[in-house]
């Protein structure tokens, strides 16, 4: 229940132990069919991150001016610009997570099924990650928009054939720990029968 989005992280970082355990949880995460298409890359080096850096801010400025309906107003894609560009998302590491369709388990038939089932096993697994990395003191945030531009991020990092980009964690010490924001009432999104 205190587990919030960081996108400011100290420069200090992770020893490989703590990654291995956030690793481990995330590839013991449900997958659909016991499949585990999943594929992970881990990003520590400092070039490499800040190239991905960069490749963030123009996948938010593409999200802010282009893909949030009527895009969003200057004033306040100006004030996120400078925060990023001051480093707000750089971080000591990043985990880009793929679903691996190299080795398929279902028939063409249900190709699509499977991609999908794939998406949703991938997901579990970034969450767990992500819990798992909250109780070792780790903050991070799940980054969806790596996607609008995600030919960009597949050249950087050169994922095997047949893997596709679905998230990009951001992780790392904290700066800070935002507080919880408000999420909308059970009654709400919740319908017993």
């Amino acid at each position: 229940m205190s587990r919030v989005s960081v996108r400011s992280f100290r420069d200090e970082d992770v020893p490989n132990e703590v990654i291995e355990k956030v690793l481990n949880a995330g590839i013991r995460a449900p997958t659909a069919g016991g499949g585990e298409q999943w594929f992970f890359i881990v990003i520590k080096d400092r070039g490499v991150r800040v190239r991905i850096h960069e490749l963030l801010i123009k996948a938010h400025r593409m999200y802010g001016e282009r893909v949030v309906e009527g895009g969003l107003p200057k004033e306040i894609m100006s004030k996120w610009y400078r925060r990023m560009v001051e480093g707000q998302y750089l971080a000591s590491l990043y985990i880009a997570a793929y679903i691996d369709l190299r080795r398929r388990q279902y028939s063409d038939e249900f190709r699509e099924l499977e991609r999908l089932w794939a998406i949703q096993s991938l997901s579990a697994a970034i969450e767990n990650m992500i819990l798992a990395a909250w109780d070792l003191g780790l903050g991070s945030v799940w980054l969806g928009v790596p996607l609008l531009i995600k030919e960009e991020f597949d050249e950087l990092l050169n994922p095997p054939p047949k893997c596709e980009l679905q998230a990009l964690i951001a992780m790392g010490y904290p700066k800070y720990v935002p507080k919880p924001r408000p999420r909308r009432s059970l009654s709400e999104v919740v319908r017993f029968v």
